[in-house]
């Protein structure tokens, strides 16, 4: 009898393996996929290098973790066990509040221990950081004023400050707490006069005043339906600051429905078996107002991923021209020419544009912008020729210093690039970081006159073309030189712009 035993564990152990590997190699049952943003890692090759070094070992051991047969059931079985027995998770920034309430661990960290500590644990330097920010975005919003371009900030609510009494338990102790960016920002954009709408204070002002969550319990960003009303007052707030007539939304009758992308983010992030038991979440349809002496402006986004909600649920192609979305300043959405904010002409983007909106939550404003503002404002006051002059001076300075130079043949050889490629890439850093050390003109505590010879000399050329008089009077001296009609009309608007420079 023991024998048969053995010989039927044995069997299906042997099976057990069998369907492993073939769904590894086959996928032979469909499986849901898992929710989160997994790094893939591809099959090694194999050479004598890579073996002797154990690299070969290592990644294919990454590989095989990755990639076994059955491997989403696995997971799902033992999250679920996880959150079932301990109500723990083992999903990256998730954190487990009270009564199956989930926060994503930086909003945690904010409300308890405040993210000031990434950057430093003295309060004042980190209030100068913040005001340096700010002073910053000021001169953009109000050089890209001259050009009929509104910049503001749309400052999100957090789940924290709205719902503090679900949060978990602070793992801080008596450490002392630091500065909210979001809580010093607003007073910063009062006394420099930044454009702002503040949805952090208005949510936390209106819980209990609404009969829909404003934050669902499973997911990190503002609801879906909350969203919508968010995007009503903001869509009026813009008519406001920018003098234009907006076509308006029109929000459905509320009601219940299955929960919808992204309102349980944070809980296909847990990768569970079972749903969590949650209050049913409340949705309304949207619709655009029918308004024919409406303006459809272009709107740029710089910001976090709480715009998704405004741009999944609201037909904005219906509102704006163009509403392109420059996801944390990098990835770019809704703009078929680009894919990179690396990739754009910054100021022909910034110059089209009507509307320029930094949208960022409670946790995520601490780096606002993400380079843009620091980016923005030397563009906008140095054209290609002085920003080149300023980087080939600090390129110098590498090569004078062998400390400096060593180490960039390290980051050269790491990333299998030249060493120029390496030097422009650390000297753009260093002036894209802190300007003001490397352009004057950008350390007045006011609004900068320096502004880009070559944009300037652009707008010019539009003006010219739009006056009809002053293009008749191009059209002569075209004629008169010899010379095609663009030819003269830069010519043209590179004298106007020498001869009144003081007041560009």
């Amino acid at each position: 009898m023991e024998k048969w035993v053995t010989r039927i564990l044995c069997i299906l152990t042997m099976a057990f393996f069998l369907l492993v590997f073939l769904q590894e190699k086959t996928h032979f049952v469909h499986i849901r996929q898992l929710g989160g943003v997994v790094e893939e890692v591809v099959y090694p090759k194999f050479t004598m290098q890579s073996y002797a070094d154990r690299s070969y070992q290592n990644n294919l051991e990454a590989y095989s973790k990755q990639n076994f047969g059955f491997r989403e059931w696995f997971l799902r079985c033992y999250n679920q066990y996880l959150w079932d027995f301990y109500g723990m998770t083992s999903a990256l920034d998730v954190s487990v509040g009270r009564d199956g309430w989930l926060y994503e661990s930086w909003f945690v960290e904010d409300y308890y221990h405040s993210r000031m500590y990434k950057y430093t644990d003295n309060p004042e330097i980190f209030k100068n950081k913040l005001r340096t920010e700010a002073i910053r975005l000021y001169k953009v919003q109000e050089i890209l004023k001259e050009f009929g371009v509104t910049l503001f900030v749309m400052l999100e609510p957090g789940k924290d400050r709205v719902f503090p009494e679900y949060l978990p338990e602070s793992k801080w102790g008596d450490e002392p707490e630091g500065v909210r960016a979001a809580d010093y920002y607003p007073y910063l954009f009062d006394s420099l006069g930044i454009n702002y709408i503040n949805f952090s204070k208005y949510f936390v002002e209106q819980k209990g005043k609404v009969d829909y969550l404003l934050f669902p319990q499973t997911g990190t960003h503002w609801s879906n339906i909350a969203s919508l009303y968010a995007a009503d007052s903001l869509f009026k707030y813009m008519e406001q600051i920018g003098n234009k007539n907006i076509s308006n939304i029109e929000i459905g009758k509320p009601y219940y429905d299955t929960t919808r992308k992204p309102d349980d983010d944070l809980e296909q992030m847990m990768n569970l078996i079972r749903e969590i038991p949650k209050a049913p979440n409340m949705y309304a349809d949207v619709s655009v107002v029918e308004d024919t002496s409406a303006v459809k402006p272009k709107l740029i986004t710089i910001g976090d991923s709480f715009f998704w909600n405004i741009a999944n649920e609201i037909p904005l192609g219906s509102i704006f021209s163009e509403y392109q979305y420059w996801y944390y300043n990098s990835t770019v959405y809704f703009n078929p020419n680009y894919s990179s904010t690396s990739e754009i002409d910054l100021l022909a983007e910034l110059l089209s544009a009507d509307y320029v909106m930094l949208s960022y939550c409670t946790a995520m404003i601490y780096d606002i912008g993400n380079g843009f503002n620091t980016n923005a404002l030397v563009h906008l006051c140095y054209d290609d020729a002085q920003i080149n002059a300023v980087l080939g001076g600090i390129m110098a300075s590498m090569k004078n210093d062998e400390n400096w130079m060593a180490s960039l043949y390290e980051k050269a050889d790491a990333k299998g690039v030249g060493i120029e490629d390496v030097m422009r890439e650390d000297a753009e850093y260093l002036i894209f970081t802190d300007p003001e050390n490397y352009f004057e003109e950008l350390c007045v505590s006011g609004i900068p006159t320096i502004r880009n010879k070559d944009m300037c000399i652009k707008r010019i050329k539009e003006q010219i073309y739009s006056y009809p008089v002053w293009l008749d009077e191009v059209k002569r001296k075209a004629e008169e030189w010899n010379v095609s009609l663009d030819s003269a009309v830069t010519r043209n608007a590179i004298w106007y712009y020498n001869q009144h420079k003081s007041e560009q």
